[in-house]
């Protein structure tokens, strides 16, 4: 038997890797702090950039938001809620960004980056001084 056998497999992976992590800390096996995990982040992320086919890559990433929720943990973040909202922030931005190409009459599909990215910009500066 494992120490990792109770955790349901059915959970959400991100959830789940939450949930096996904290068991594996609970008897050591774990960094001792945050700082520690962005380094871990770090390297994977050279790993992934590095990675040569698909399945490697894959395998890459999947190391990579494994470090991340690991990050979350220490930082006592529900990674659940914290991609949740960070998806609702980008809904948010990029209606702006298609809204404003309506007014300007200009297709999604026409705009360049370099348009998109200002449009970005700006909803995420009126964003911030709307926040106190």
């Amino acid at each position: 038997a494992s120490l990792l056998d109770d955790v349901a497999g059915a959970l959400p992976a991100l959830m789940r890797a939450e949930k096996l992590q904290r068991r594996a800390s609970s008897v050591g096996f774990d960094w001792n702090n945050a700082d520690l995990v962005v380094e871990k982040i770090a390297e994977e992320a050279r790993e992934v950039a590095q990675a040569g086919g698909q399945a490697e890559r894959e395998e890459e990433v999947g190391d990579l938001l494994f470090v991340v929720a690991n990050l979350a943990r220490h930082l006592e973040v529900d990674p659940e809620a914290a991609l949740r909202a960070a998806n609702a922030k980008f809904t948010r931005r990029f209606r702006h960004i298609e809204t404003v190409l309506a007014a300007r009459g200009v297709a999604l599909g026409d705009a360049g980056l370099a348009e998109m990215e200002a449009l970005w910009q700006d909803a995420k500066k009126a964003e911030k001084s709307v926040d106190p």
